[in-house]
């Protein structure tokens, strides 16, 4: 397994495994089917994010083989320029083998030579795993969103918002 930067060439890699991981767990934002975007879509994606400098995308490869990654937006406006979104998602066949924790340690690297001082994500409350994963690595939760996302079998869920700060 290697973590590193994503590169356009790994869009059509990337959309699969993003649409995998829409497939394997209700905790991701899309439902499964709703992605829509396109390879030459997620190449561009990939393009901005790779040009703006200050956000990056990781990911685990295993071969050819996209099996995790790791997203970091990084805000525009100059009062909250300090500030990076997280987004992660690894593959269910490899979570437990200490990926989640690799991705982190290897953009919490990044976020301090990029002078970030704040890291946010949201998780779903439900999400265990995910929870202890972001508690593990230094977050702390910061507040809570009530019915934030309605499940495709109708039923809402609460998110929490959490954050770690460099």
């Amino acid at each position: 397994m290697e973590i590193r930067q994503i590169t356009e060439d790994d869009a059509e890699a990337f959309l699969t495994m993003q649409r995998q991981l829409d497939l394997e767990t209700d905790f991701m934002l899309m439902a499964p089917g709703e992605r829509q975007t396109t390879v030459a879509q997620q190449r561009d994606i990939i393009h901005k994010i790779l040009s703006d400098g200050r956000s990056m995308i990781w990911v685990v490869a295993d071969g050819q083989r996209l099996v995790g990654a790791l997203t970091f937006q990084a805000m525009a406006p100059l009062k909250i320029r300090h500030t990076g979104y997280i987004v992660v998602g690894i593959l269910a066949a490899h979570r437990g083998r200490g990926l989640g924790s690799a991705l982190f340690r290897t953009m919490e690297a990044w976020a301090h030579s990029h002078e970030f001082h704040r890291l946010e994500l949201t998780v779903i409350c439900e999400n265990r795993a995910a929870l202890n994963l972001y508690l593990k690595q230094g977050f702390m939760v910061e507040g809570l969103r009530h019915d934030s996302i309605l499940q495709p079998n109708g039923h809402w869920v609460h998110e929490y918002t959490m954050v770690k700060l460099l």
